[in-house]
């Protein structure tokens, strides 16, 4: 084993070293070096692109799916405008509700929503300050 070593060898300890034995050395790591700087180039030349590339990637399936929100959207638009030309039950029900139209002798109720405590999304409540307290109406 310590035949194949090239960083110590035992065998020749006290000798004088022939010419070139640091190179020897040196060698295999100098070709380390060189082949990790020359791996680090190519990475950093192809990074960029393999970024954009995932970049679009990301782009397209979110635009895959906002294709697929609108054909499910356009489908429901058509059901309906199919029924609207063939239901007479359902013109007269969206011209109730959407325009309040009657029928002759026919009331129209309309009732407020109830009230509830929870608050309307996007109008939160604010913290009242004790100055705010204090006022009189």
């Amino acid at each position: 084993m310590a035949g194949n070593s090239r960083l110590f060898d035992p065998s020749g300890f006290g000798q004088t070293q022939a010419r070139g034995h640091y190179w020897r050395v040196l060698q295999p790591w100098a070709y380390s070096v060189v082949g990790i700087l020359i791996l680090a180039i190519v990475l950093a030349l192809f990074y960029p692109a393999w970024k954009k590339g995932q970049n679009m990637k990301s782009k397209a399936e979110v635009l895959q799916n906002e294709i697929q929100t609108k054909k499910e959207e356009l489908a429901e638009l058509q059901d309906e405008a199919g029924r609207l030309k063939d239901d007479p039950f359902t013109v007269e029900r969206m011209s109730r509700d959407t325009l309040s139209v009657a029928r002759p002798g026919e009331v129209i109720f309309k009732f407020q929503p109830y009230p509830t405590n929870r608050p309307v999304p996007g109008e939160a409540k604010r913290p009242i300050r004790s100055t705010e307290a204090m006022r009189k109406p």
